[in-house]
């Protein structure tokens, strides 16, 4: 999957509120977001560290280490990155939050509005495309 530069890509669960709220954010900042449904969409583990990489985070610091099934199937373990890459493969629900994508930098949206560390894209309700700009005769 390539990550198009005018669209603003959000991972995420719909189904949760931090979900829902960073989605509405998503469109206040972008009005080309790709959703993508984790608990339907699942993702490969090549894209997995790409948007680590993105992150520029290790993927542990990305898990909710308070979930339950955290405690039950990774805590107390070591692993390799690609031990890591399939936890977050199998295992998506363990992310803290949604995770927003834009120009090449990705956020970890914990609080909605973490996503505006991301900036308005270049498609922002309040910036025209130079072909609509009114130009004086």
């Amino acid at each position: 999957m390539e990550f198009h530069p005018n669209e603003l890509t959000l991972i995420y669960d719909p189904r949760t509120a931090t979900g829902k709220k960073t989605r509405a954010m998503a469109y206040s900042i972008s009005t080309n977001v790709n959703e993508i449904d984790y608990t339907t969409t699942r993702l490969t583990t090549t894209l997995w560290k790409e948007i680590v990489q993105m992150l520029g985070n290790a993927p542990k610091n990305l898990l909710n280490k308070a979930h339950p099934a955290y405690q039950e199937k990774v805590r107390g373990n070591v692993f390799t990155m690609h031990g890591w890459l399939n936890i977050l493969l199998h295992n998506p629900e363990l992310l803290r939050g949604p995770i927003a994508i834009t120009h090449g930098k990705a956020v970890l949206c914990e609080n909605p509005n973490d996503i505006l560390k991301l900036g308005r894209t270049t498609n922002s309700p309040g910036k025209k495309l130079p072909h609509l700009v009114r130009r004086g005769v």
